[in-house]
């Protein structure tokens, strides 16, 4: 097959790269707007392709797929989301619109654009979405460009609950915490869906392979919901550490992303601990109806929680990340 990724530096997309040129005879192009965070991808069957979102390359005449993964989870400021996640998802559909193109087109996006539970009901893709926060908006906003183009574009659409795994840098820093000695959670019960790489990669490609591409949407999410509590926990329980639990009510965490948010503007460095981020939080349970996938393509998550997180605090130690 003939893919094109964009994303291919980030750990979702590195991972994705690493299976389909292991997993098949695949022919893989990478958009690459900086070649020097690819520290991950060295493999010489690898094309690299420099541009983004908004300057495209020319795409080979025989794509296959699309897997779109790039998107902006942080940001210095709120439009940014906007620019990046819509208009630059926009772009991309109309550079292979106006080209005559017409790959399967697989849309990362996020339980954010959908909406929080309620009454611990786990949220399902046919509900009216409620995004929370400008990150939230702006991911709804780009699968709305993408199924503009459904009837010429066999488009598929994930929204993936909060991924971990390798290489991720977000969900290192509570890792850090905890290996220190110490577990911040909230003075109000925080539950998410959550969902390790390798799976997210296993349902990427069998969207690609099994999915019909009317515009379908499926949420991507291990069954079992967590809180930070739970995270926290089995986090210690791996690295064998004691650890005191500290309560942070809201309303300090809210104070906190505004400073936070107000240095990333001054230093150009966005921030994991933001107001968009905060507005996501307070919203308490992003939990997710796994069903649909699960029915309509036969996929379902393999790597039980444990040891998907044994895996990837055993990866940031001997990477020297933790």
């Amino acid at each position: 097959m003939i893919v094109f990724i964009t994303g291919p530096s980030g750990f979702i997309g590195s991972r994705l790269i690493e299976h389909l040129l292991t997993g098949g005879n695949n022919e893989i192009y990478a958009l690459v707007r900086n070649p020097a965070k690819l520290s991950w991808l060295n493999n010489p069957a690898l094309h690299l392709l420099s541009g983004d979102l908004q300057s495209l390359p020319a795409l080979p005449d025989n794509l296959d797929i699309v897997f779109h993964l790039a998107g902006l989870t942080k940001a210095t400021n709120h439009a940014d989301y906007y620019t990046v996640n819509q208009k630059g998802t926009a772009s991309l559909v109309d550079h292979l619109i106006e080209n005559r193109l017409s790959p399967k087109f697989i849309y990362l996006s996020s339980l954010a654009a959908g909406r929080p539970a309620r009454n611990g009901q786990p949220v399902t893709e046919e509900e009216a979405p409620e995004p929370a926060s400008p990150y939230g908006k702006s991911k709804l906003l780009a699968e709305q460009e993408i199924l503009k183009y459904k009837n010429f574009l066999p488009v598929t659409i994930i929204r993936a609950a909060a991924i971990f795994g390798p290489r991720d840098r977000d969900f290192l820093q509570f890792f850090e915490l905890i290996n220190h000695g110490w577990m911040f959670t909230f003075n109000k019960k925080i539950t998410m869906s959550l969902c390790y790489v390798d799976d997210l990669v296993t349902a990427l490609e069998t969207c690609a392979e099994k999915s019909r591409g009317q515009g379908e949407i499926y949420n991507v999410t291990d069954p079992v919901p967590r809180t930070w509590e739970d995270i926290g926990r089995e986090a210690a329980r791996i690295l064998n550490k004691k650890v005191r639990n500290i309560k942070v009510p809201l309303w300090l965490v809210r104070a906190a992303a505004g400073l936070s948010e107000l240095s990333s503007k001054l230093s150009g460095h966005p921030s994991p601990l933001n107001l968009s981020k905060y507005r996501d939080m307070e919203k308490l349970s992003w939990v997710a109806d796994h069903s649909k996938i699960k029915k309509e393509l036969g996929f379902e998550t393999a790597w039980p929680f444990s040891r998907a997180l044994e895996v990837t605090i055993d990866w940031y130690k001997t990477n020297g990340w933790l």
